[in-house]
This record gives structure tokens, sequence and C-alpha cells, in this order.
């Protein structure tokens, strides 16, 4: 940077100018007058470039969380009201009426004549049949028809089936349709894994529609082990639905849009309810194999085929994602005026050199002194009135811009910079980031100048820094800065302060952690065995993890997953939780309903973490005999796992109202015994917890408990 103190020194200097002298070296002059032009272009190129990517990156990562947030939203939304349309569907399910008929029915092979007594008698007790309402099938069909047909209609539904094992629809409302081969076969999956299930969104006269398939259980679980016998599928219209799940929220910014994609069969398809037809096939995604959502990324737009940003979030339970997009040349426009900026200083920066060594060179050309100096003199005046724009355009960025020789001490800061340390930027060209920061501070941030210097491209690195007594959270990007032969003589640094960003998500954590406080304190008090059991599980399960080596945000996952393990038992009755002897088959359902309770409490509580899911698999077991989906080895999350396996070691050494507590050792014995039930790293894991120093400690507190 060419900076000119003041005129007089200027005029001094063109004072002494002797065109004749000058004459001899016009051709050494011009090109070295070249070279200086073609580094001070490059330069004016390569630091804005730098600064645009940067300011680049992060209006992306701003982006990308916004329509993730959006899209998280509007999912949850729709997932909400498809399971409220399907909740009706319980009305039937759990009908006894229903059930006793669909047993008989299932019974009888799924022909109603066989079971057809003629006198409108009971079968027989020995018959092995169950004993009904007392008539034949046949003579119940009409009736029962009725009742479907009366639930369907005033449930909003267009049609009700009961299906059977073999696909066929023994029970329909009345004007229902024949079902498909398609529909055959996803109520066969149903009754083969007895959960309730969405269909693909389809077109029907009314409108865009969906199937909703839900098992009917056994009149009589203890003959048929609770497996269904049955499948009501009710055929729910879902156009209101899917137009105010699509309809833009009130703060939408412009160029953002809300799409709806289905993917059935492997065919990929956008939903568009009021057009005709409803759905319109559109090109494969790459859905992600992990979370099976719409990564985010640069790609077309569903329906119109513009350029666009979009992510994509799947809806519980039906195949649909719902996709947020933003166009972008909506997204450039956010960097018009940051560019322009850069780009105008940059090429403000070119044309001042070029226009002093166009004068220089102009004026050495002349052979009167006196011309010479005058225009000379005009060049100075001109020069101060550049740095003075350039000066107004640099007072106005906000990030906190400084470049560093390599031995630590700024050659230049911007106002920004001088205004966040309280000095002015003369006083602080010519110190280093000891004197500016502090001894600590500066250590680190040379760790961060070496990896640039080392890497020779960008490093990013966030810091903690104390501005004017306060503490600051700086995000900081650098890049060597290279002299005309490449080397890099120092670093240039773009910090920009993020303190606001981090204190609010650190009071959002703080009221996280209150809540769930207050949450583990309500399921303590109502059951005193289980004081402190949270607590002590989330020292084991996080110790646990971090031998585990699992990362910042399992182990996060872990400690808050172990808080609120037990919330669930809220709902469960008290005589339940303190009987002092062991429970009954029935009561052990009814205690395990506890991660339905837990999952129905926190599913609304946007913890940033997979907190729900941990809590809702902690009692899956390797083996698929745990609850309450019987998931077996990978299908369980290895935080779930971790938490499963520490809860149990606990609940053995601590305890209950039913029992004594047993040592430490003899349950990691039985832990180490059922190795198809728990896994042998975590077991292995939880034994080094247990025999160290944390682990003495956590079990020294259950004895004074």
């Amino acid at each position: 940077m060419t900076e000119i103190r003041d005129s007089a020194s200027a005029d001094s200097i063109l004072s002494e100018v002797d065109p004749d002298r000058y004459r001899p070296q016009r051709a050494k002059l011009r090109k070295g007058g070249l070279i200086v032009i073609g580094l001070i272009a490059a330069i004016a190129v390569a630091v804005p470039a730098v600064v645009i990517s940067l300011k680049w990156d992060d209006l992306k990562a701003e982006l990308q969380q916004r329509l993730e947030i959006l899209a998280r939203g509007r999912a949850e939304v729709v997932a909400a009201k498809l399971d409220g349309i399907a909740r009706p569907t319980a009305r039937v399910v759990d009908s006894d009426l229903f059930r006793l008929f669909a047993t008989e029915v299932d019974l009888s092979g799924g022909d109603i004549s066989d079971m057809t007594t003629g006198d409108g008698t009971a079968p027989p007790k020995d018959s092995g049949l169950p004993e009904g309402l007392g008539v034949p099938l046949g003579a119940q069909l009409p009736f029962m028809e009725q009742v479907l047909s009366d639930f369907t209609k005033n449930s909003g539904f267009l049609a009700g089936y009961v299906v059977g094992r073999n696909g066929i629809a023994y029970v329909t409302s009345a004007g229902a349709d024949g079902i498909s081969p398609a529909q055959q076969a996803t109520a066969a999956q149903v009754i083969e894994d007895g959960t309730l299930r969405y269909g693909p969104v389809r077109a029907s006269a009314a409108g865009p529609v969906i199937d909703i398939y839900a098992p009917i259980l056994a009149a009589q679980s203890e003959t048929d082990n609770g497996r269904p016998v049955a499948v009501l599928l009710v055929v729910a219209p879902i156009g209101a639905i899917l137009s105010d799940a699509l309809t833009p929220p009130p703060l939408a910014e412009p160029g953002e849009r809300l799409a709806l994609l289905q993917v059935a069969d492997g065919a990929f398809a956008q939903v568009v309810p009021g057009a005709t037809p409803p759905l319109r096939p559109v090109e494969p995604m790459t859905l992600s194999a992990d979370d099976r959502t719409l990564p985010f990324g640069e790609r077309r737009a569903l329906g119109n085929g513009h350029a666009v940003y979009s992510v994509g979030v799947p809806v519980a339970g039906p195949a649909l994602w719902i996709v947020q997009e933003m166009n972008l040349a909506a997204a450039d426009a956010r960097m018009k005026g940051f560019v322009t900026a850069v780009v105008l200083l940059a090429l403000l920066v070119v044309a001042v050199v070029v226009t002093a060594f166009g004068a220089f060179w102009w004026r050495l050309a002349n052979e009167h002194s006196s011309t010479l100096a005058a225009q000379f003199r005009d060049l100075a005046a001109r020069i101060a009135a550049q740095k003075r724009l350039l000066d107004n355009i640099n007072n106005t960025i906000a990030e906190y811009i400084g470049l560093k020789s390599r031995d630590g001490t700024y050659r230049y800061i911007n106002p920004a910079f001088a205004h966040a340390i309280g000095r002015e930027v003369e006083d602080a060209t010519g110190l280093d980031d000891a004197a500016l920061f502090g001894k600590g501070t500066a250590e680190r941030l040379a760790q961060s100048d070496r990896h640039a210097l080392d890497e020779g491209g960008p490093v990013t690195v966030s810091e903690q820094v104390y501005l004017g007594n306060r503490l600051h959270y700086l995000q900081i990007s650098k890049v060597p800065y290279q002299d005309e032969s490449g080397a890099a003589t120092g670093i240039v640094s773009v910090a920009r302060d993020v303190t606001e960003l981090v204190e609010e998500q650190k009071k959002r954590e703080r009221a996280i952690q209150q809540m769930v406080t207050a949450l583990v304190r309500a399921v303590e008090l109502r059951d005193p065995y289980l004081a402190g059991h949270s607590r002590r599980l989330a020292g084991f399960a996080v110790a646990v993890a971090q031998r585990l080596g699992a990362s910042d945000e399992e182990v996060a996952t872990l400690e808050i997953a172990a808080n609120l393990s037990q919330i669930g038992k809220l709902a469960v009755p008290r005589e339940i939780l303190n009987k002092p002897d062991r429970l009954g088959a029935a009561e052990i359902e009814r205690m395990q309903q506890h991660l339905e309770h837990a999952a129905a409490i926190l599913r609304d509580i946007d913890f940033e973490l997979p907190v729900l899911e941990t809590v809702y698999q902690m009692h899956e077991r390797l083996d698929g005999g745990g609850y309450p989906k019987g998931l077996k080895g990978d299908g369980i999350r290895r935080s779930a796992q971790i938490l499963g396996t520490c809860d149990v070691f606990c609940a053995r050494v601590e305890p209950r109202s039913y029992r004594t507590g047993i040592g430490p050792q003899e349950t990691l014995a039985i832990l180490e015994d059922n190795a198809a039930r728990y896994s042998p790293g975590i077991v292995a894991a939880l034994r080094e917890v247990v025999e160290s120093v944390a682990g003495e400690k956590l079990i020294a507190g259950l004895a004074s408990a």
C-alpha cells in the first residue's frame, strides 16, 4: 500500500526532479512501473477474491441452516396432521366387535361360509373356534359393512376396508372401489409386522388421497400371540393438508419456495395439491444413506427446473419429503452489494496505481521541470483524494481485517479492527498479537498463522478474545500473503465477531439444561428409588462414550438422554412404580409404555440432537428381544446401546422396592454373559469405567445415597 503522508513532502520531492536526469532511464522505469502495476493488480484481485469467497461460504452456511429449519418444521407439521387423520382408526381397530369378527374370519381361512352353523348358534366348544356373536358370519356381514360405512363417513374418509391375511377385503364401506394389488401387498406387510403404515399419495376424483393401514389384533391374544389378523384400510383426502403445508410462511424471503416430493417404488414425483394430475414425475435425486434427507446443495427446482439451493426433510410415516428451495438468483442477490464494494475497492486501487504511474511517466518525459513539478503536485492531490475515497469504503467494512508480516507484527489494520481493540490505526501498526491481546491469545493465534503458512491456503479458526474488557467470540479466516515471487511474506486475516450468535446459543443450552433438571426432579419426586439414578446413569454413559472415542455430539446426546431416560415414568401409576413385589405380565406391559410417554413428552422439544431416538431405543437389545420395536443389531443407535447397557448396570446395582442392589462386579459378569443382547465392546468399556477412579466415585455416590 502506497500512502502519501502530506502534500508538503510530495512538493519537496517534486521540486528536486530533473527531467534530463530521468530521460535516459525512461525505458528502465517503464519496465519497473509495469511490474509494479501487475503486482498491485494481482493483489487487488487476490485479496477481494479471498474476502468474497469467505463471505460466500458464510452466506451458504446461513442459508443451509435456514432452509433445514424451515423444512424440518414443516415436515413435523405434516407428520402431526397425518397422525391426526390416522387417529380415528383406533375406534375400529380397538373395537371388540371388529376384533372378534376379524378373528373368526381369520380362523375360517377367509371363507365366511366356513363359519356358518346353520341355526345361528355359536360353534361347538371343542371346534377350536372362539365364541362369536352367536350368528353366522354371513349374516353379520351387512351389519359390519353398515358400521364401517358410518365410521368412514363420520371420520371424513372416502372409503374403508377390512382386509384379511389372504388380501381379500371382506368388509367394505358403501360405494368403495375394489382394492388394488399394491394395496393388498401393503396390507400383507402390515399383518406381518403389525405396524401402522401410510401408502403413497395418489390421485382420485376427490383430489389427492392417501391410504392408511392399521393392524387389527386378534380378540384372544393368548391364542394368536397378539399378531394381527386383519388390516383396516381407509382412504383419506389430504389435499387441504398438503395445500396448507406448502403455503409460504409469513416471514418467507423472496425466492423461497416449498415443494413436496414423494418416492414410491423407486419413482420420484412432485405432489402438487390442486393440480391435475396432482403427481408430476421428476428426475431421481440422491438421498443421504443415514437419515434419508435430501442434502443441501445446488440443483434444479421441482416443477420448473430453475437453478436453486434446496434441502429436503422426510415426513415421519409416509414416503414424503418437504423440500425447501431458494432461487439461486435470489441467493446471489444477497452478495451483490458486498461484491460491488470489494470490487470497487480493488478497481480503485489499480486505477490509483495506474494513474500515478501514467502521470509520473508523462511528467518524467516533459522537458520543463516547472510543469513537471506542478503535475506531481496535482498527482499528489489526486492520490490523496483517492485515498480518502478508499478510506471511506474501508471504514464501512464491519469485519476486522489485518495484514501481518512473518514475524507477527501488523503492517496494516482496517478502522473496524482498530476500533475493536481501542487503538488508532497508526498506533497498532508495528505491534504484534501479544501487545494487542495478551500472551495466551497470541500463542493460539500464532498456531493458526503457522497452519495457514504450512497449508498455503485459507484456514478458518474460532477464538475467544477480550476486547474492551469483554469476552468476544471471533471467527477468523487466514490466508498467506505472497510477494511477486510467490513467497509467503505474511498473513491476511479477516475476523468476524459472532459473539451475539454464541451467547444466544449458550442461553438456549442453559434453558434446555434447566428444563432437563426440572423434569429429572419431577421423576425423582414420584419414585424415590430413582433418586440420583438419572445423574448416575449420565455419568457412566458419558464416560463409556468417551472411552469409545465418541464425538462431542454423541457425548452431549447421551448426557441429555440419560437425564431424561426416566421421564416417561411420570405417566406410570405410582402403585406400579413402588410395588414391593415383582410386577406381573400386565404390569410389566404397562411399565414398558413409559417409552411411549417419554416420546410424547419429548417429541416437540428441539434438542438439535438425536435425544428422542436414543431414549426411545434404550431398551432395544441386539438379539431383537427388547422393546418397544424389537430392533436388532445395527438397527439400534450406538448411543441407545450405550445408554441401555449403562441403565441395566445402574438398575442392577441400585436397590428397588422389591429387591436390594447387587455388586458391580456381579452385574458386569451378567452383562458379559449376555453378549447376544449387549455389545461386548460397550460392556468392556463399562468395566474399564467401573474400575477407574471416576467409576469408583459414582459407585461411592450410590452407597452414600
